[in-house]
């Protein structure tokens, strides 16, 4: 029977990132309003938003939007420490609980906060001149934050619910396939932002757009996406109150914690791979914010919306491609996964050094496309991470997996745009030394690391070498019924107990 490539994962990223990323043209101009309301009054309106759009020409309007984008500044300092406070304490308990309670609550739950965010950003469109500066902080930086601080959560926690379906061997190409639908979409939605803003100014459109669409990522989620097998809650769990239930996740997710730390020998791997994982995704989403925001307005491009909008659009699309296609080709040459991650890193590591000596489109261009090539090692990362953990630990470790991209995101990225404006006078590019410097890390740690011998499909066979299905367990009665499960066996095996049916079963249809 014929399987469709594309699955229900893929379509809930794709929903969340455009729903999120459409946002992005117009919370800009929302907050210089807001602010610049606070500033010089309600009555001025009229002239704050001319000012906006005229910036350069008027020396009055100049004046007002230097002292405005100061006010912009701190208010994205105070987004940014909150959302670097919240971001890693609620995905990484969002990922114990979800293996306790499966990893569809887990999806759930993040794509909630994006509804909420949602509709924060949408009132703010319907009512811009009465939406106060500080419920930015609320939105932008306590519900993003407690998502992780990163827009790309909800593909770290449908990257768990894959892994307990998909083969080991093939893990690293599905999801590089769910990466980059999430991309097309991430990449998608400013587009759309910007062709409906050509025909209308009404931003509460935008709004009522990502809205509806993140509610309907949620049902999807909530109503077609299927409850894996092997992660049923049995009736007397489900019984039990909200807080028994949490106390006991925070059980499991401690006794998860200790039995990683048990593993002596898979410890460092471990470690080794999520700070891999964290500065593989710096060296993604850096090149992406500072090209977008700072880069190409400056001397020597100084390109103008449309060429910048493009060109932004074009990355992103590529970055998208590469994601579902190269994975997949170096595969063919049967490199291991730590080689994979070797080729994208040095490849990222390179195109950072052209773009900090860009002087030329021709330069620019060709380190763009060699330093996209860091998009490989991201999902090959998470396969190599979760094929380290047991299967009743797979969220535990996709909470860390979370936190630390939110961390990159929210925390590494904006050193890096802190370094560029202190040193753009000295080198329009000298930010990318910072980036190549954190790469050069990522690379040496990618150089000596060694995939352990003994994995997890080799300590629970979940495939054969050829990728068949072998034979996968299920939480015990006592993790079914809201129990704290037992500590490892012997030699290092499961804490999972009984053999069950294969379920490595299409949850995508």
């Amino acid at each position: 029977m014929a399987r469709c490539i594309i699955g229900l994962p893929d379509l809930i990223a794709f929903i969340c990132l455009f729903s999120t990323s459409i946002y992005s043209v117009i919370v800009p101009p929302l907050q210089y309003i807001s602010l610049g309301i606070e500033k010089y009054g309600i009555e001025n309106v009229s002239l704050i938003i001319a000012c906006y759009k005229e910036n350069d020409t008027n020396i009055t309007c100049k004046h007002m939007g230097d002292i405005i984008a100061e006010d912009l500044s701190s208010l994205a300092v105070y987004i940014n420490t909150v959302k670097a406070v919240f971001a890693p304490i609620f995905v990484i308990l969002l990922g114990g609980y979800s293996d306790a309670v499966g990893k569809k609550f887990a999806i759930n739950s993040v794509l909630f906060i994006n509804v909420l965010w949602c509709i924060s950003i949408c009132i703010n469109t319907i009512f811009p001149t009465k939406y106060p500066s500080w419920i930015y902080i609320i939105a932008n930086g306590f519900l993003l934050g407690i998502n992780g601080g990163s827009t790309f959560t909800v593909n770290n926690f449908l990257t768990g619910y894959l892994s307990i379906t998909t083969p080991p061997s093939k893990q690293a190409g599905r999801f590089g396939l769910l990466l980059g639908v999430g991309l097309i979409g991430y990449v998608t939605g400013p587009i759309v932002c910007a062709l409906i803003m050509s025909v209308t100014t009404k931003y509460w459109i935008i709004g009522m757009i990502s809205t509806s669409l993140m509610l309907g990522a949620l049902m999807i989620g909530i109503f077609c996406l299927k409850p894996l097998e092997i992660e049923t809650v049995s009736s007397e769990a489900q019984q039990r109150g909200f807080c028994e239930r949490f106390s006991t996740a925070l059980k499991f997710q401690y006794q998860n914690t200790i039995d990683l730390f048990k593993y002596q020998s898979f410890l460092g791997k471990y470690l080794g791979a999520n700070f891999m994982y964290m500065l593989s995704s710096v060296g993604l989403i850096s090149p992406i914010v500072v090209l977008s925001t700072v880069y190409l307005l400056a001397p020597p491009f100084k390109w103008s919306t449309g060429p910048r909008s493009y060109f932004m659009a074009g990355l992103g699309l590529g970055l998208a491609l590469q994601s579902i296609i190269t994975v997949r080709i170096l595969k063919m040459f049967h490199l291991s996964r730590p080689a994979i991650v070797r080729v994208g890193v040095f490849l990222g590591f390179v195109g950072t050094f052209f773009l900090a000596f860009a002087t030329t489109d021709t330069i620019l261009i060709l380190g763009v496309i060699l330093s996209s090539f860091i998009i490989v090692a991201n999902p090959t990362i998470q396969s190599i991470i979760l094929s380290l953990v047991e299967p009743e630990q797979v969220g535990t470790a996709v909470g860390l997996m979370a936190a630390m991209q939110g961390f990159a995101e929210s925390g590494l990225v904006n050193i890096i745009l802190l370094v560029y404006n202190k040193t753009k006078h000295i080198l329009n590019g000298f930010c990318f030394f910072t980036l190549s410097f954190l790469l050069g890390i990522d690379l040496v740690i990618a150089m000596f690391y060694q995939h352990p011998q003994t994995t997890r499909e080799d300590r629970n066979p979940l495939t054969t070498d050829d990728g068949t299905p072998g034979s996968p367990v299920v939480p015990s009665s006592d993790v079914l019924k809201g129990g704290v499960p037992k500590s490892s066996t012997q030699g290092g095996g499961s804490r999972l107990t009984g053999p069950v049916e294969n379920h490595y079963e299409d949850v995508d249809a």
